[in-house]
């Protein structure tokens, strides 16, 4: 049985309930009003009477540990669990390895932003690994009633080989993507232009010096980490390898207007509020909220800016091998594959230049 007790010299919370757990210790829970202390102890006892309690400080074990104790557990051969120890380290746990496990467990719309837009350039089968592993980590959470439930099952993801899935292929208006940037906090309403004009991703937009900018040129060199506690090396790239592409003026006079309105830090254009960096998941909410009184699709995620940077591109003959450079993509057949639909075909430009050297040809005969 649990036990409720006051105690006044906690005058924040002063209602406290103890309880002992299965293995004889006594475990304790504060609480700010009596109504919420008593609903506790009333579902604590009847969670115990029908064996399905779970202590809620268990929830808050960071999940990093959580998922490599699940992982050195799975009967798995040596070069799976080499394959899903890559996927943990380099694309899971940067985003949630220091997040509670009992969140993760609850936040489903951020692991779908993760494993859809955050993951998208990853081939399907490692998707796929980083899904299993969130999945089988609160899975065995749940089984060591560590965690009651959990809110991720039966995550689905969006295409992105073959016939790529262009849901997120939205081309709002001028006046809808101002409304988006003016949406969002006056200090990084910047990002928009960056991704709109530059094609970059969200993670690279949010490290963007003042001194990368050189001649209508933008020069990056590293991109933000999800947690926004530093950077790191560019997507495929090395440490100190860098990406160009044509700045556009526009672009340039943004930048121009937010440096004179909001300065810098350290030379970096954006910076964050509770640590250095903008975090993805906060900005990806912010994101979210501010496209819903443009009027823009839900589907519009930051990663359309990019979409839409390339399509204006390839739609005016831009050549495909150019973007393909300029976006970052591991080879041209990823942009071929994503973006091949906006070129123009080139069978009317063959018929002329075939008809014309006929002609060419005819003359000399």
């Amino acid at each position: 049985m649990a036990s409720l007790t006051k105690r006044p010299r906690n005058k924040n919370k002063p209602w406290t309930v103890q309880w002992y757990n299965g293995a004889g210790k006594r475990r304790e829970a504060a609480f700010r009003t009596n109504r919420e202390a008593k609903d506790f102890k009333i579902k604590l006892e009847h969670d115990e009477r029908e064996g399905t309690f779970v202590d809620p400080r268990l929830g808050r074990e960071p999940f990093s540990d959580a998922a490599k104790r699940w992982l050195a557990g799975l009967a798995v051969a040596p070069e799976t669990r080499r394959a899903y120890r890559s996927v943990l380290d380099n694309h899971v746990l940067p985003t949630l390895g220091d997040r509670a496990l009992g969140q993760v467990a609850q936040d489903r719309e951020g692991t779908t932003q993760l494993l859809n837009q955050s993951l998208v350039e990853l081939s399907r089968q490692r998707r796929e690994i980083a899904r299993l592993v969130i999945t089988g980590t609160l899975d065995e959470a749940v089984r060591a009633a560590r965690l009651p439930r959990h809110r991720l099952d039966g995550i689905r993801l969006v295409s992105n080989s073959g016939s790529h899935d262009r849901s997120d292929f939205v081309f709002p208006s001028r006046s809808q993507i101002e409304v988006l940037a003016t949406g969002l906090r006056p200090d990084i309403q910047l990002t928009i232009w960056l991704m709109r004009g530059c094609g970059l991703r969200v993670s690279e937009a949010l490290a963007i010096r003042t001194d990368c900018f050189r001649e209508g040129t933008l020069r990056i060199f590293e991109q933000v980490q999800p947690d926004g506690r530093g950077t790191v090396a560019l997507k495929h790239r090395s440490p100190g390898e860098s990406r160009e592409m044509p700045a556009p003026a526009y672009l340039l006079e943004a930048v121009d207007r937010h440096v004179g309105e909001h300065g810098t830090r350290d030379g970096y254009l954006l910076a964050g509020a509770r640590v250095l960096f903008v975090q993805h998941r906060g900005y990806l909410k912010s994101f979210t909220r501010a496209a819903q009184p443009a009027g823009i699709p839900e589907r519009f995620t930051p990663h359309s800016l990019r979409h839409l940077f390339a399509s204006a591109l390839l739609a005016r003959g831009v050549p495909i091998t150019d973007v393909a450079e300029w976006l970052g993509h591991r080879s041209i057949e990823v942009t071929y594959r994503i973006y091949g639909h906006p070129v123009p075909s080139a069978w009317g430009r063959a018929r002329e230049a075939l008809d014309a050297e006929y002609e060419a040809w005819s003359k000399t005969a």
